[in-house]
């Protein structure tokens, strides 16, 4: 007797993100080739599954992570959200100064290895994987995280970085990540669904000439920009506490003259912006500056696109985030959780939640497009997946629901704590099927 590839799924709501939420709706799929078959509303067919009181949903998008970052000394394991206590309950924090704890971090990761560093990504992919991630962008160093995100049932890309004001530091930088960039054939991309790209660090820590010859290698690049007030400090006057910083770890360079005084000028000027960019953090992005990241702003073919990570921008009291004004202009802004480092959990579904904490008017149709679909535009595989759509991959994640009833269903994803259930990826559970099913 043949087992049919066909697959019928049934929960309380299914979100497809590009159409209305679905009561008592359906996901049907091949599991043989994993793509999507039919997403509607429940007609009596044979069920393989009831998921009964959850949320089938588009799998999460993580569009900007570390994941060979984990806890820094001294921070509790289950780190609270930065406006809650141990409890859950709101209180106020007090901001971490950035520069301090970036310092924190370069301590840290002081003679640490390639093949730590490839153990930490390995143990905090499976994080993300469990909190409902099916595609995402991280930023290793010469490929120590490669191997565990290639091999898993996710897709991504992976930008090996590259920094240094000094010559000689670029050079061992830019060196080491084209080696491991070679070793990357594109069949190896193609059946893992994981490209590779590069990651200039940011204007405060990467010469112009690394970003120049990064913007001509044809690879996807993304970049730290305005993430603090004191880059454009540094970048107007080559002073500030980021200047210290450099100086106390032999990094600065006298002879350093930065691309230009503005963060923007990193991604926009001349040939710099003849490519995509994914740019992560825009924490101090001006009024005046927003318009660079609009889709008619780029040239012809080319995307740029920010991730806003919400619980990081809150750790360091940054001032409110421009990412509405940015939506506003039609820019692309998705979402991402930067790292352990910074953040509680490595779920995007608990940055949006937060979000929806701070401002209960923030659209629950607007932050699941911003951790889905638009990272995934932002990854250049919205055809692929992003959102549920008969023709695509069969990425996915369940989400329990409250036991309660919203004139907006989205409000029962975000005003909730409950949990990611079980993650699909190309039509296969991250868990055996007989543990997807006791979990949901």
């Amino acid at each position: 007797m043949t087992v049919s590839p066909r697959v019928t799924i049934r929960a309380r709501w299914v979100f497809p993100v590009e159409g209305e939420p679905i009561p008592e709706g359906v996901v049907t799929y091949d599991r043989e080739r994993g793509r999507l078959l039919r997403v509607g509303p429940y007609r009596g067919e044979i069920l393989d599954r009831d998921l009964g009181n959850a949320a089938i949903v588009p799998g999460f998008v993580n569009a900007h992570t570390h994941l060979e970052l984990s806890r820094l000394q001294g921070e509790p394991l289950e780190m609270p959200d930065p406006d809650r206590d141990a409890t859950g309950s709101t209180v106020a924090v007090v901001p971490e100064n950035e520069v301090a704890w970036l310092k924190r971090v370069v301590g840290q990761r002081i003679g640490v290895g390639l093949e730590e560093l490839a153990r930490r990504a390995a143990e905090n992919l499976q994080k993300a994987l469990r909190a409902g991630t099916t595609l995402l962008a991280d930023i290793t160093t010469a490929g120590a995280s490669w191997p565990a995100i290639s091999a898993a049932p996710v897709g991504g890309v992976v930008f090996s970085e590259v920094l240094g004001l000094k010559r000689q530091r670029g050079l061992e930088t830019n060196e080491r990540a084209w080696d491991w960039l070679r070793t990357v054939t594109p069949q190896q991309q193609v059946i893992s669904r994981c490209r590779v790209g590069l990651s200039p660090h940011a204007p405060y820590s990467t010469a112009g000439w690394l970003y120049q010859r990064a913007a001509g290698c044809g690879l996807p690049l993304t970049t730290h920009l305005a993430e603090m007030p004191e880059e454009r400090m540094l970048l107007e006057s080559g002073q500030g506490p980021l200047r210290e910083f450099l100086e106390e770890l032999g990094a600065w360079d006298d002879e350093w003259e930065p691309i230009g005084p503005r963060p923007t000028d990193y991604i926009r000027r001349d040939e710099l912006k003849q490519t995509d960019w994914l740019v992560a953090h825009g924490n101090d992005l001006r009024p005046d500056e927003l318009w660079q990241f609009r889709p008619d702003a780029a040239p012809p073919g080319k995307r740029v696109a920010l991730v806003y990570c919400p619980r990081t921008h809150a750790r360091f009291g940054h001032p409110p985030h421009p990412f509405l004004e940015l939506l506003h202009q039609g820019a692309i802004v998705c979402l991402g959780t930067d790292s352990l480092a910074s953040a509680p959990t490595l779920s995007v579904l608990d940055e949006a939640r937060f979000l929806r904490r701070r401002d209960p008017r923030l659209s629950g149709r607007l932050l699941l497009t911003m951790s889905t679909l638009f990272g995934a535009w932002a990854l250049r595989a919205e055809t692929i997946t992003g959102s549920l759509r008969p023709g695509k991959s069969a990425d996915l994640a369940v989400v329990g629901l409250p036991e309660r009833d919203a004139d907006d269903p989205h409000d029962l994803l975000f005003d909730s704590d409950r949990p990611v259930l079980a993650t699909m990826f190309a039509g296969r559970w991250l868990d055996e099927p007989d543990a997807a099913d006791s979990s949901v």
